[in-house]
């Protein structure tokens, strides 16, 4: 019998959108073919995109005209009152959000919608550093046993890239 392990499916963050879109290698104008298997894959359920990620991609316009194509065929999943009400309860008990920029708003509803659908969190964000920084996702990650990935290999193995 053969050990077949469940593989997690992960969310996004902006971070890595932009790292992808921004990636030389990897980039909108040189890459469709990566782009294009990275969009069947969203497709076939392998990831999942937030439209808080979405809305979060001001500058980049190749990115945003990517991310905007997602958003028309249907496949761009939509945080609810649910996940914003436990988002509110994610920062009350573990401060993320900025309070004079409101940087990391986002952050705390990628936490709650990982956390209602047993879904990973894909971000390039590190720990915090010091005990009275704001919390970052791998910080509540680790607290509420959501799993936490880094590293773009791992990613893309997991949804099918060789």
């Amino acid at each position: 019998m053969v050990n077949n392990p469940v593989k997690t499916k992960y969310l996004l963050d902006t971070n890595i959108l932009m790292g992808f879109s921004l990636w030389k290698p990897i980039t909108l104008k040189l890459n469709d073919v990566f782009w294009s298997e990275f969009s069947d894959a969203l497709e076939k359920d392998k990831w999942v995109l937030l439209n808080i990620i979405v809305d979060e991609i001001k500058y980049d316009k190749d990115l945003l005209k990517w991310c905007k194509k997602q958003v028309q065929k249907g496949i761009v999943k939509e945080i609810d009152d649910v996940d914003r009400s436990r988002a509110v309860g994610i920062n009350n008990k573990y401060n993320m959000i900025n309070q004079s920029t409101f940087k990391s708003t986002a952050d705390t509803y990628l936490i709650a919608y990982a956390e209602a659908n047993k879904l990973g969190i894909f971000s390039r964000e590190s720990p915090r550093i010091k005990p009275t920084d704001l919390y970052k996702i791998p910080d509540v990650c680790k607290i509420l046993n959501i799993h936490n990935l880094r590293t773009p290999k791992t990613f893309l193995k997991e949804i099918g890239f060789n």
